[in-house]
């Protein structure tokens, strides 16, 4: 029962300097920030400073680095495809059975930029929530006024599709051991049928149990999250953040002229 689809600190009992909420609202404004840029530059400074204050706060780069490496199809997708479809400059021709297929230099650098922002979105978040445990970031939501219904959805989702998918790898493993082959289309079909039934199955009679150990602990009657409130160290937080856009204003018309 400790998989999450993200990297929370479970079962880590480290004392962290700031508070849940103002990790979630720094990060926030970070990403903000982030998704503004439009020079490469700025985003790869953005990218290092991120990992450097990381690697200064004892982030789990093994881990976080790991969940992010799973986005590169999207982030390849942006890099590879918007060459072809925008832009003036042409970069390269390539003589296809259907013409030309002409790769523009604008809509490289666009599709970089598009590809640093995401891996430095998930990036930040993922080295934001491996800080906290999952309880303590839903008591950050609620301090921040998320209502209730939404942290509710959201803590089933994060708690139990893993469940679920770990449950489905199983029952494919088993079907393995049995001597289970891939034959025709019918066959897989037929097959993934029962998969999914079996999986559904199992998960109505876990959903029972579930319902019924948290109606015994009291849910239902209201939330039983609390908000998890804030720490004086957050003010050092905030200023850093001014500071740093402080920064990126002065340094702005540098990185123009560069470009």
């Amino acid at each position: 029962m400790g998989k999450f689809l993200l990297p929370f600190q479970e079962g880590r009992y480290t004392i962290n300097a700031f508070s849940p909420t103002s990790i979630v609202v720094a990060s926030f404004i970070m990403g903000v920030i982030l998704a503004l840029q439009t020079q490469i530059v700025s985003l790869l400074s953005l990218i290092v400073l991120i990992l450097v204050i990381g690697t200064a706060s004892r982030t789990r780069w093994r881990t976080v680095l790991s969940l992010a490496a799973k986005f590169e199809i999207v982030i390849l997708f942006w890099i590879l495809l918007l060459p072809f479809f925008y832009g003036n400059i042409i970069l390269y021709s390539i003589s296809v059975p259907w013409g030309q297929l002409i790769a523009y230099q604008e809509g490289l650098n666009l599709g970089i930029i598009i590809g640093l922002r995401i891996f430095g979105l998930i990036t930040l978040f993922l080295a934001a929530l491996s800080h906290m445990s999952l309880s303590e970031f839903i008591g950050a939501l609620k301090t921040l006024r998320v209502p209730s219904s939404v942290l509710g959805s959201l803590l089933i989702m994060l708690r139990y599709i893993p469940l679920f998918i770990e449950e489905r790898h199983q029952m494919q493993e088993a079907q393995q051991l049995r001597g289970y082959e891939r034959g025709n289309r019918v066959e897989r079909i037929r097959s993934l049928g029962f998969l999914v039934g079996s999986t559904i199955d199992r998960a109505m009679d876990r959903s029972i149990i579930v319902y019924e150990s948290m109606t015994l602990r009291g849910f239902g009657r209201g939330m039983l999250v609390v908000g998890s409130g804030v720490k004086r160290n957050d003010i050092l937080l905030f200023i850093g953040l001014t500071l740093l856009i402080l920064i990126l204003l002065n340094s702005l018309p540098l990185v123009v002229l560069l470009t």
